[in-house]
């Protein structure tokens, strides 16, 4: 079977691998679609420190049951979760599941893969939908958990900054729950990749959409929010954080999501700007998965429509150039997956 890892940036190991057999607890699960995420091209792009495997927005059908599987049968269509809960260690039991670190994970099997042999307590059952548009399920777990986390107020205004896959679900996110208007910012009108998201954004209830290459971006938004956003989301870089912050309403709330693995992590933040403004910063991180069960339901009932975010499909043989379509922006790529 093959398998995509990660060597250095956009070099490419497309492995030959046998496929795994399902141990104690386990099922072999055949991949029928697996999303390219922003973390896998952190990882084409920045990773020098061996193989790494990439592909973890899984869509696949249970092909083979392990000793003492009784959940799930062949058949099955499921999403596989990279990082679940335990269900069992004192963090879980005490209702407190985002905090749990014994783990079940993937144990190194890359999603971009034809096979995986993985613990069936990484399954989520789906019906109703094709595969590729099941396998957004991980990245609106994603965005829904940090739109969530941001606490958003009935009739609130929020910013999403980030016209990423991930902005732009939490773009409509935010819409389902009750913000009244939305400004999404993207960075550049010269990409034809960022222009085609940040359409897709007004698309799906974006009010406003701001350019950062254009405008000063918290001018902007201080001039459509003119006490602030009550709420701001940053998909985005760490380097936009600062100016996040100063888009925020005295007391509001800032969820911030966005990571970079290339050395440009470190940001400078103003501590006068959060304890005099009562603003309040709340990272996320999506392990273990949580909220997979509703984010199968929004996709299912058409509340997110995956087919305004998938714009690309490819096969193993095309990896190399769609990881750098995707990196170029000079395509109009929304959201591209991998079908083995």
């Amino acid at each position: 079977m093959k398998a995509v890892f990660a060597r250095k940036a956009f070099d490419f190991d497309i492995r030959e691998l046998e496929i795994p057999r399902p141990g104690e607890g386990q099922v072999l699960v055949k991949v029928h679609a697996c999303g390219l995420c922003g973390t896998d091209m952190h990882f084409a792009q920045d990773w020098s420190e061996g193989y790494m495997p990439l592909g973890h927005e899984i869509a696949a059908e249970v092909v083979e049951l392990g000793k003492g599987v009784v959940n799930y049968r062949v058949g099955d269509k499921v999403i596989v979760e990279d990082v679940g809960m335990c269900g069992v260690c004192e963090h879980c039991k005490n209702g407190e599941s985002y905090r749990c670190r014994n783990n079940y994970n993937l144990d190194g099997q890359p999603g971009m893969a034809e096979y995986m042999a993985v613990s069936e307590h990484l399954l989520n059952r789906f019906d109703g939908m094709d595969y590729v548009s099941a396998s957004l399920t991980e990245p609106l777990a994603v965005a829904l958990n940090t739109v969530l986390h941001s606490e958003i107020p009935l009739a609130g205004n929020v910013v999403v900054y980030g016209p990423g896959p991930i902005g732009l679900m939490c773009v409509r996110v935010a819409r389902l729950q009750g913000a009244a208007r939305v400004a999404l910012v993207g960075y550049s009108p010269s990409s034809a990749r960022e222009v085609a998201r940040m359409n897709v954004g007004a698309d799906l209830g974006a009010d406003y959409l701001v350019y950062a290459a254009d405008d000063d971006p918290v001018e902007k938004i201080r001039s459509i929010f003119p006490s602030g956003a009550d709420r701001v989301i940053v998909t985005s870089p760490p380097r936009t954080l600062p100016q996040a912050v100063k888009m925020t309403a005295f007391g509001g709330i800032v969820s911030f999501i966005g990571i970079n693995l290339g050395g440009q992590s470190t940001v400078e933040l103003d501590v006068n700007d959060l304890i005099f403004n009562k603003v309040t910063l709340r990272p996320t991180f999506a392990e273990p998965g949580i909220k997979f069960p509703v984010s199968i339901r929004l996709l299912q009932t058409g509340l997110v429509d995956a087919s305004k975010l998938v714009s690309h499909t490819f096969g193993f043989d095309e990896t190399e150039r769609m990881f750098r379509m995707n990196a170029d922006g000079n395509e109009k790529v929304i959201k591209a997956v991998l079908v083995p």
